[in-house]
C-alpha cells in the first residue's frame, strides 16, 4: 500500500527551482574544478574590467579604496583559489541538491541539511580562500540561497 504525499504546490516549487540550481552549479562548478587556469584568467579579466569602469565613472577617495581591494581579488585569484572555491561549492551544491530532494518527501531533516550547506558555503570560503576573494565567493554562494531558504522556512509546517 503507498502513501499519496500531499505537498504544498509552494514547496512543489521551491524543490524543483533548487533542483534546476543544484544541478547547473555542480556543472558549472566541475567545469571551473576541470579548468582552474582558464576560469581564473576570465574572472581576473572581469575584475579588471569592472575596475576600469568604475575608475572612468568616480573621482572621489572611495576610489583608492576600490581599487586596493579589485588588486587584492585580482591578485588572489589564481588557479589554486579558483578550485578551492570550486570543490567547496560542489559540496553545497550536493548538499542542496539532496536537502531538495528530502523536502521534497516532506522531510524537515532537508531544511536543516539545506542550511547546513548555506554554512557551509559561507564560511569555508572565508577560512580557505581569505581576503576580499573569500569574501566574495563567500557572498556569491549563499545569497540566493537565503531566501529560498526563508521560503523553505514558511513550509516547514508541512514537514515531519
Amino acid at each position: 500500500m503507498s502513501e499519496t504525499v500531499n505537498r504544498p504546490t509552494f514547496l512543489t516549487i521551491l524543490c524543483i527551482l533548487t533542483f534546476m540550481s543544484s544541478v547547473s552549479g555542480l556543472w558549472t562548478q566541475s567545469e571551473r574544478l576541470w579548468n582552474p587556469e582558464i576560469m581564473a584568467d576570465k574572472t581576473r579579466e572581469t575584475f579588471e574590467g569592472v575596475r576600469e569602469n568604475l575608475e572612468n565613472q568616480a573621482t572621489t577617495a572611495d576610489t583608492k579604496t576600490m581599487d586596493k581591494m579589485f588588486e587584492a581579488v585580482i591578485e588572489q585569484t589564481t588557479a589554486g583559489s579558483i578550485k578551492t572555491g570550486a570543490i567547496i561549492m560542489l559540496i553545497f551544491e550536493s548538499l542542496s541538491l539532496f536537502a531538495a530532494y528530502l523536502m521534497w518527501n516532506l522531510d524537515k531533516r532537508g531544511f536543516y541539511l539545506y542550511m547546513g550547506g548555506i554554512a557551509v558555503a559561507f564560511l569555508l570560503p572565508l577560512f580557505l580562500i581569505g581576503g576580499w576573494l573569500g569574501v566574495i565567493t563567500s557572498m556569491a554562494g549563499v545569497f540566493f540561497s537565503i531566501f529560498m531558504l526563508i521560503m523553505y522556512a514558511f513550509n516547514l509546517k508541512h514537514m515531519h
